[in-house]
């Protein structure tokens, strides 16, 4: 069974029939907390990250930081997530056909793993190597911010 034939499988589901076919304000209103969900990620994502890059904060150490913004980081990972599966489901085969939708999956696998890797490590580090610090939050911002980039673009391309 090819990925296209069970998308269209899925998508005759009964759950996914209803949610396909529900009043339109449905999902927009999913839509408006998926970004809601994903403001509150990307808070807690810069407020580590400038930490990390010497430009904000600085009186409190890495480690206090990223404490501090981890309910941050985790909520707006869960909302985000969650909504943004209620999103592709709603329309699986159209978000299978989209040319932004596999790239942003992909940067998003990208992000959340370095986000619970590198990052993790860097910032329970009470004085990180700058090197490794710097390097590490500008890829980590590179890739939220092409997460969020990427699925705006899923709006305008085919």
């Amino acid at each position: 069974m090819t990925k296209a034939e069970l998308f269209h499988w899925l998508s005759q589901t009964p759950p996914l029939y209803f949610l396909r076919e529900s009043d339109h304000r449905v999902i927009e209103i999913v839509e408006v907390f998926h970004v809601l969900g994903l403001l509150l990620l990307l808070t807690g994502v810069l407020l580590i990250n400038l930490r990390l890059l010497g430009v904000g904060l600085r009186r409190q150490s890495v480690p206090e930081v990223a404490q501090s913004a981890r309910p941050f980081v985790l909520t707006g990972l869960f909302v985000a997530v969650s909504t943004g599966l209620t999103i592709f489901l709603s329309g699986l085969l159209r978000y299978d056909m989209n040319s932004a939708f596999w790239p942003k999956m992909t940067l998003l696998a990208l992000a959340v793993t370095l986000q619970f890797t590198l990052l993790k490590k860097v910032t329970t580090l009470e004085k990180p190597n700058p090197v490794l610090a710097r390097t590490t939050a500008l890829l980590s911002l590179s890739l939220w911010f092409g997460v969020g980039l990427a699925g705006r673009a899923i709006g305008f391309v085919v």
